[in-house]
């Protein structure tokens, strides 16, 4: 008959090994990193929104933010949303202030764990994806 140390031992081992495995489940669903670059010599605000594709409309929002970029600056965000279908909207304004540019792109995943989406300002103040 094994020993009470022996019987906890191997139950606590096994309960690692199932919570490990559940980790590694939720996490293999991965992100989606968002950067901007400012190609241009104003300051930039760009409000991108992530919506869900197949949510309700009420629901659809997964991610909100304004970004602030200076000249020929940079901004990035890590996992701003896990990894899916998106709809992606955007509007850029110079000086913080003067709508330039407002659009959409469809996020697809490439399913190489390294999923991004990349934008660049250009001197029209237009964004165009990478």
């Amino acid at each position: 008959m094994p020993s009470r140390r022996t019987v906890l031992g191997t139950v606590g081992v096994a309960t690692a090994s199932t919570l490990t495995g559940c980790s590694w489940l939720q996490s293999g669903n991965g992100s989606v990193d968002l950067t901007v670059f400012n190609q241009t010599g104003a300051s930039y605000t760009v409000e991108i929104g992530f919506f869900d594709d197949g949510a309700s409309e009420g629901a659809a929002r997964a991610y909100s933010s304004p970004l602030e970029i200076e000249p020929d600056g940079e901004v990035s965000r890590e996992a701003v949303v896990e990894t899916g279908r998106y709809l992606v909207r955007y509007r850029a304004y110079e000086d913080h202030s003067r709508l330039t540019d407002e659009d959409h792109v469809h996020f697809i995943p490439s399913g190489d764990d390294t999923e991004s989406l990349t934008f660049d300002i250009r001197e029209t103040g237009e964004l165009t994806r990478r």
